[in-house]
């Protein structure tokens, strides 16, 4: 099964051959899979006698055991071709979303719901056969039966352990071996969506934690902003804003579901999907150089709204630290006399999203519930854009000003179910239902900022325009670079910014350019602020950073262990040749290992911000 999603694997998403070692690596991880899957139901095979009940129970065991892998392999394919990596703890929440995701399935992956019927039909009767041929294997008889059997015993449990661990090496296989001989397209080859899943599961916390004094020193400093006071040792983020007197501008952000810079036409795409967009970012400081932290939305909202990344790959929304204190975006603003929103106008509880922003703060959440029965909807996730842009415009009217307002779209997403007339481009055009989706997705856009203009308010409002993550890119730049612009007429000076930006600056930026002297914990760094910037990024097996050096775009990848090798984008986009030698300065490559650090600490240990303001004196 595994080497058939292999075979499967290489066909659908890779563009060169894979060498021989990475189908020995690819093995390792086979066998680190099935290993501890089939050990005990193994173990009662060999000790019960042949032809019994007991046996074929086990077997039967066996076969439950392996097509529930193939149950997650046949996703994983369809996961990995929209995501660009193997499914992680995302397999729980599909199944808290089932309804949804196997509607989306049917539409836009019709042949993964059909392999998976024709593969579990022949796989039953496969495996019937099997059950049924044991019986008539003769059982071990004659002296020195139980001696054979121990012996067997024995060296199953030893190749089960050997297996499991992926070898006789120090510390047991984990996913970011993959790639420690082989590129990034080749390692996600050798590695599979079952060992993933249940890796991510059994090591939710598996990534650095580091809480010295002089480590939180070098955190704090590659991360302060201009004016910002850090304020308890105990909590390495939390910090105030000092200075001026608060400008009071409303904040309207908007975070737009799978807009990939490579799309847009600012950044030269032809298809012309985003006119809208394009004039919008000429009249705002729009930054030409932004990353998303993650590949999915679950992984981006954290950052976007809260300031706080997935690290290696353990998802912060649905990890035991999502209880944590923090000072999201809707606490922050509270705090400074501003009224708070959060529209997602998918069904509540859809990837936890509306919880999640309840704790960031938030007191008005809308979903999909919000809507009238009858309100236009996708069938799939949940209201149009362009309806829940209209709720989004009366509700400001109606809020206390000031506000902040944060729409999270829904659109492009798979299937790309659209509302009628809106088709621009057939399928002669490579990506047309995407592009049909984000030129609708622009429209929505046009309309809004239409109305809004008419508005009272709008003079007194910053605009907040970001991507929560690329969409179906190759692993590489265009994987995490997104589009990012803040837009207010007479207010913020419209300029092209080249810096590299990540979503985790979005909130300590709107902190620093509106003077608010309210409290935040952010991991990222105001984009206001002076100073060399870099954009976390992680990468599942890995934490990087994307940095310039000498004009040379790099990403720089650390493990839990430290300095894992770099790839210089300006000359390897695609990221297919991993340079070891370190890039960076050692006090600099010093500072971003502490910082990751420091954040793994804040997440582990609850010290993100304060339960009280009692520890911030």
């Amino acid at each position: 099964m595994l080497v058939l999603s292999h075979c499967i694997f290489h066909i659908l998403f890779l563009t060169t051959a894979a060498p021989p070692i990475a189908w020995l690596v690819a093995l390792r991880f086979t066998l680190a899979t099935v290993a501890p899957a089939l050990f005990l139901p193994g173990l009662v095979y060999i000790l019960s006698p042949s032809g019994g009940r007991v046996r074929k129970i086990a077997l039967w065991v066996c076969g439950f055991i392996t097509y529930y892998g193939l149950t997650i392999v046949v996703g994983d394919l369809a996961y990995y071709r929209q995501a660009g990596k193997h499914s992680t703890v995302e397999l729980l929440l599909y199944y808290q979303n089932f309804f949804d995701v196997s509607l989306m399935a049917l539409k836009d992956y019709t042949y993964v719901p059909l392999i998976y019927l024709v593969a579990g039909v022949a796989f039953f009767f496969g495996w019937r056969v099997l059950v049924r041929s044991e019986k008539q294997l003769p059982s071990a008889s004659g002296g020195g039966r139980h001696f054979r059997q121990a012996a067997v015993v024995a060296a199953f449990a030893f190749l089960s352990l050997l297996f499991t661990r992926g070898g006789l090496q120090g510390r047991p296989v984990r996913p970011a071996d993959a790639f420690v001989h082989l590129s990034q397209a080749h390692g996600d080859f050798a590695l599979n969506g079952i060992y993933t899943s249940f890796y991510s599961m059994f090591n939710r916390s598996s990534f650095p934690v580091i809480s010295d004094g002089e480590s939180v020193a070098r955190a704090r400093s590659i991360i302060a902003g201009d004016n910002e006071r850090f304020i308890s040792d105990a909590l390495p983020f939390l910090r105030v804003q000092q200075g001026s007197p608060a400008i009071k501008k409303n904040v309207v952000f908007i975070i737009l579901e799978s807009w990939s810079a490579k799309r847009l036409g600012v950044f030269g795409d032809k298809t012309g999907a985003t006119p809208f967009f394009d004039s919008l970012a000429a009249r705002g400081w729009f930054f030409t150089n932004a990353y998303a932290t993650g590949r999915r939305s679950i992984a981006s909202l954290p950052s976007a709204i809260s300031s706080i990344p997935t690290l290696f790959g353990s998802l912060y929304i649905t990890s035991p630290f999502e209880q944590n204190f923090q000072r999201g975006m809707g606490s922050v603003f509270k705090s400074a006399g501003y009224s708070t929103s959060f529209t997602y106008a998918a069904s509540a509880g859809s990837m936890g999203f509306n919880a999640f922003a309840r704790l960031a703060g938030f007191e008005n959440i809308v979903t999909r519930e919000s809507f009238a029965a009858d309100a236009p909807h996708d069938g799939v996730w949940g209201v149009y854009d362009h309806v829940a842009f209209s709720r989004v415009l009366s509700d400001i009217d109606a809020a206390p000003k000031p506000f902040v307002s944060v729409m999270y779209t829904l659109h492009p997403h798979p299937p790309f179910t659209l509302p009628a007339g809106n088709a621009w481009y057939n399928e002669t055009i490579p990506r047309a239902k995407y592009y049909n989706a984000l030129r609708y997705s622009d429209q929505t856009l046009r309309e809004f900022f239409t109305a809004a203009e008419k508005k009272i308010w709008f003079r007194e409002t910053v605009f907040v325009l970001m991507a929560d993550h690329a969409f179906d890119e190759a692993q590489g730049r265009d994987s995490y670079h997104i589009p990012l612009l803040i837009y207010s007429p007479g207010f913020v000076t419209p300029r092209r910014d080249a810096r590299v930006a990540s979503e985790l600056d979005v909130l300590p930026t709107l902190v620093s350019l509106l003077q608010l002297p309210t409290l935040h914990a952010a991991m990222g760094k105001s984009l206001t602020a002076k100073g060399e910037r870099f954009a976390f990024i992680d990468i599942e097996h890995a934490g990087g950073f994307i940095t310039e050096k000498n004009g040379a775009l790099l990403s720089v990848l650390f493990d839990t262990e430290g300095y894992s090798g770099h790839y210089n984008m300006s000359q390897d986009a695609a990221w297919q040749n991993l340079l070891q030698p370190a890039p960076l300065a050692a006090a600099k490559l010093q500072a971003l290992k502490d910082y990751l650090g420091v954040m793994g600490y804040a997440i582990a240990k609850n010290r993100i911000a304060p339960a009280n303001q009692a520890e911030t004196r």
